[in-house]
């Protein structure tokens, strides 16, 4: 028999014996591919949260360099080899090129990354200063492609909740990060105009300014963008029990 699913879902059946919605035209998907897309979901969860937990106490420590600032670095890197994992999962086409987009901006953000922490040295100089911009701006730009890669990955398994989900987890990343990011470079292009001095001075200041409240708002979409990643790894994991179970029969 072969490891292929094609599993299709009749109109009538619109929820799992879980209570779970599904769609009527779920895309075949190959166990190797279901492998696949576990692995990747399973190293970006892990790689996420680690790069959370590190990110967090950079910002409590802003002034201080710490040794767990290299696990910021393998955190990223774990990250990579997921979306890397999951860029080799076959599916469809908008599945390609959604999962090349988050990609790309993992692979940026692990650019960025090696000289986000050559910034953490020494945070005056200017160039690094904008690649701390740039590695910042990635890390966002990932979670946001991401957001939309699992979206489309809820598609093909059948799971619309999970797809409508993801979108809306994608709407709290652009609001809660994305803006924010967007107005604080304003505020510094504003202050440069304004004092006719360098505008990545203010970056400093902006970031000994977050404080405990401000850094749970901060770690909203993150928290959620984590119990997406495992909301989908769960989805796939369903959909491999049920190619062992249609093999065995």
């Amino acid at each position: 028999m072969s490891d292929t699913i094609e599993a299709p879902v009749t109109a009538d059946s619109s929820a799992t014996p879980g209570g779970e919605a599904v769609s009527s035209s779920p895309v075949e998907v190959t166990a190797l591919d279901l492998v696949r897309l576990t692995q990747g979901l399973y190293f970006i969860f892990w790689g996420l949260l680690l790069a959370i937990v590190v990110g967090a106490q950079i910002l409590i420590m802003v002034w201080l360099r710490t040794f767990a600032e290299v696990f910021l670095g393998v955190g990223v890197l774990a990250v990579l080899v997921g979306s890397w994992r999951l860029y080799q999962a076959r599916l469809d086409d908008a599945w390609r090129a959604s999962a090349r987009r988050t990609l790309v901006f993992a692979a940026l953000t692990a650019y960025f990354c090696v000289i986000f922490y050559m910034w953490r040295k020494v945070p005056l100089a200017m160039y690094l200063q904008v690649n701390a911009l740039g590695f910042i701006a990635c890390a966002i730009g990932y979670l946001i492609a991401l957001s939309r890669t699992v979206s489309t990955l809820a598609h093909g398994l059948g799971r619309d909740d999970l797809a409508r989900e993801a979108r809306w987890f994608g709407g709290v990343t652009v609001t809660l990060l994305l803006l924010p990011f967007i107005a604080a470079l304003l505020y510094m292009a504003f202050m440069a105009a304004e004092n006719r001095e360098n505008g990545l001075l203010q970056f400093h200041d902006l970031l000994g300014q977050v404080t405990i409240p401000v850094m749970l708002v901060l770690l909203l979409p993150l928290s959620l963008t984590l119990v997406l990643v495992w909301a989908a790894k769960d989805a796939v994991l369903r959909r491999l029990a049920e190619c062992d179970r249609s093999r065995a029969a």
